[in-house]
């Protein structure tokens, strides 16, 4: 009850969060041409005419990440206790393996977002991550795998976010999944889903619009001899509704670890609940 308590709180907490970043984020994105288009119902902004996206909250080591970040590292420690205070009731079961699994792949997200230890200790780059000819070429210099290619981001992330949002609903829906290990795998915890859900309203608005081709960023500002006149009411609609004045990406993987966070609580709270051996 104290576990189920501290995730209704940790989600409004999160919604709330949520809110104001989305806040933050129209304001630095369309403020100063909110301001000039209506000044007596917009009369104040943070925005710039440069627009473009808060440094301090959606860049390298900015508020969203560090939070991230934060949040693996939970995620991980409470898989390495379960696993190490309850591996005997594990044997050589589905359980086992996909705790172990987890770890590891949450260890590799996990590092991956501090580039390996580089954010933090500001140590060089790899050549082999510096030569444009080489497999392992990092776009951004980094000390990481995952902005060389797209098998070390693209498919990780796809199936991340399949996990994420699909796995709880498919489960729910299907009628031939009747293992109590890979239910507990899969779904500790129906509250889960509130996730899952909120996550889709990050990712569909993006994939529909994106997919369809209907952001042309280009359009969004309606100039006369140069000079700022208005927005483009579709493009700027586009936009809001897609969630595309922010760097979505970001808030996707942040919300990725909380589901994992959660997931991780919930598993271990059921393998540390006496009602689950009953």
């Amino acid at each position: 009850m104290r576990l189920n308590k501290a995730y209704k709180n940790s989600n409004i907490i999160l919604v709330i969060f949520i809110i104001f970043l989305l806040i933050q984020a129209f304001d630095q994105s369309f403020g100063w041409g909110m301001n000039k288009i209506y000044p007596k119902i917009y009369f104040t902004t943070f925005g710039t005419k440069l627009e473009g996206w808060s440094v301090f909250i959606w860049f390298e080591n900015g508020l969203v990440e560090t939070l991230q970040i934060i949040i693996l590292l939970i995620a991980i420690l409470t898989l390495l206790n379960l696993y190490l205070s309850k591996k005997k009731f594990f044997k050589a079961g589905l359980i086992k393996s996909f705790i172990i699994i987890e770890i590891i792949g949450l260890s590799y997200f996990f590092f991956e977002e501090i580039s390996w230890g580089q954010h933090l200790f500001k140590f060089d780059t790899l050549k082999i991550f510096l030569d444009k000819d080489n497999f392992f070429f990092n776009h951004q210099g980094e000390m990481n795998l995952h902005n060389t290619s797209r098998i070390f981001n693209e498919f990780p992330r796809i199936f991340v976010m399949i996990w994420c949002s699909l796995s709880i609903i498919i489960l729910r829906s299907s009628k031939f999944i009747n293992s109590k290990e890979l239910t507990t795998i899969i779904m500790p915890n129906v509250k889960l889903i509130f996730i899952s859900f909120l996550l889709l309203i990050f990712i569909l608005p993006d994939l529909i619009f994106t997919k369809l081709g209907m952001i042309d960023f280009s359009k969004l500002h309606i100039t006369e001899n140069g000079v700022f006149k208005g927005f483009d009411i579709g493009t700027i609609l586009s936009i809001i509704f897609s969630f595309n004045f922010f760097r979505l990406s970001e808030l996707q993987e942040l919300l990725f670890a909380y589901y994992f966070m959660w997931h991780s609580l919930f598993l271990r709270g059921l393998y540390f609940s006496k009602k689950y051996y009953n």
